[in-house]
């Protein structure tokens, strides 16, 4: 330990008799008698290591190693903590470890299903006089007896019954600002609640006025930054649905089967490798007589029908002149290869005028399920 060099009846630690203090240098190789300053130097290297010392204004600071001055990462030593305060509560509260490395991405969930369906009949928007109304969707495992659905064009409906799955009973509910007469066919039926109120509140008072701040002094105009590097390019747009409506000539029905022409656009598909719900909404006027007919979704490459649909084809009998007859055909496919997909028809006689098919009203349209 720090001790003085002189007789112990003479000179102390604590005492500067005839010159002797614990500064005094002790006689060689004296281990039992070392300095003050020694026994300092020794005992703060061999607890903290070496330490870099910093002197600004005559006040000299100790840098320790071994970041000893902030702590351990993930338990940082307190603002003005002393290491013996810091030492004591990280033995008391445990040392906590660093964040391990992430661990890997886990499997992909399973594909959702749609929170919607649609309309496969047209609407015909109730009042609030009779606000009972009947209609039918693609089955849609969302929706239940009980469920608000809204419905553009037409308003709130609260479902009632549902029957087969796909026929579904509804009371009107609310109906939108200035509501169609009709909806159509492929009108999206969106789950959702009561449409809210707008209730205004009072006016609140007007605050006092701020005093003007003071205007600050313009900044410099910083300089054009380095143009960045063009970015990757963008993946292709792909679509799910989809509406094709018929050109500007009518098509009258002959005795072979044969392609509905409306001109400039006719009703046809190509279609990517997947799942769809096809379906052809077609207005067929009678000339004559009460004729019957044959419609189908056909594919002209393969020279097919597409045959697998509960309802790959429709046969009806057209009123007579002047009477509109509204024909719906359906298929839900899957296909291999992109595939193109047109409306076919034809009547059994012509005598004297055979139906007409009305291109305003037709249209072809999909829905991409898979």
């Amino acid at each position: 330990m720090a001790c003085n060099c002189n007789t112990p009846s003479t000179c102390s630690e604590s005492q500067n008799v005839r010159g002797c203090t614990p500064c005094n240098e002790c006689p060689t190789n004296s281990a039992d008698c070392e300095t003050l300053p020694s026994a300092l130097d020794n005992f703060t290297r061999q607890f903290f290591g070496i330490i870099t010392k910093t002197e600004v204004n005559g006040v000299v600071s100790w840098v320790l190693p071994c970041n000893l001055s902030v702590g351990l990462p993930a338990n940082p030593r307190g603002t003005d903590e002393g290491l013996a305060c810091y030492f004591l509560r990280l033995f008391a509260e445990g040392i906590q470890g660093l964040q391990g490395p992430s661990g890997d991405t886990g499997a992909a969930g399973t594909a959702g299903r749609n929170a919607y369906t649609i309309l496969t009949s047209v609407l015909t928007v109730p009042t609030p006089g009779s606000p009972s109304v009947q209609f039918t969707v693609l089955p849609n495992a969302v929706l239940s007896v009980g469920l608000i659905v809204f419905i553009p064009g037409a308003g709130w409906f609260e479902i009632t019954d549902i029957r087969n799955g796909n026929t579904v009973f509804a009371t009107l509910r609310q109906l939108i600002s200035s509501p169609a007469s009709s909806i159509l066919v492929g009108t999206l039926v969106l789950p959702s609640g009561y449409q809210g109120l707008s209730i205004k509140g009072d006016k609140g008072d007007k605050g006092d006025k701020g005093d003007t701040g003071v205007t600050g002094a313009t900044g410099a105009t910083g300089a054009v930054g380095a143009t960045g590097a063009v970015g990757p390019a963008g993946a292709a747009a792909t679509t799910s649905n989809g509406i094709v409506t018929g050109g500007t000539t009518d098509y009258t029905l002959t005795l072979n089967l044969s392609k509905i022409d409306f001109g400039t656009t006719d009703l046809e598909l190509v279609l990517a490798p997947g799942t769809y719900y096809i379906e052809a909404y077609l207005v067929v006027t009678g000339v004559a007589s009460i004729r019957t007919g044959l419609f189908v979704l056909y594919d002209p490459n393969a020279a097919v029908e597409l045959t697998n649909s509960p309802t790959p084809t429709t046969i009806l009998s057209f009123g007579g002149a002047g009477y509109d007859t509204p024909v719906i055909v359906r298929t839900l496919i899957t296909f291999a290869v992109a595939t193109t997909v047109q409306v076919w028809g034809e009547t059994d006689d012509v005598t004297p005028d055979a139906p007409i098919v009305r291109y305003a009203y037709s249209k072809l349209m999909y829905f991409k399920l898979a």
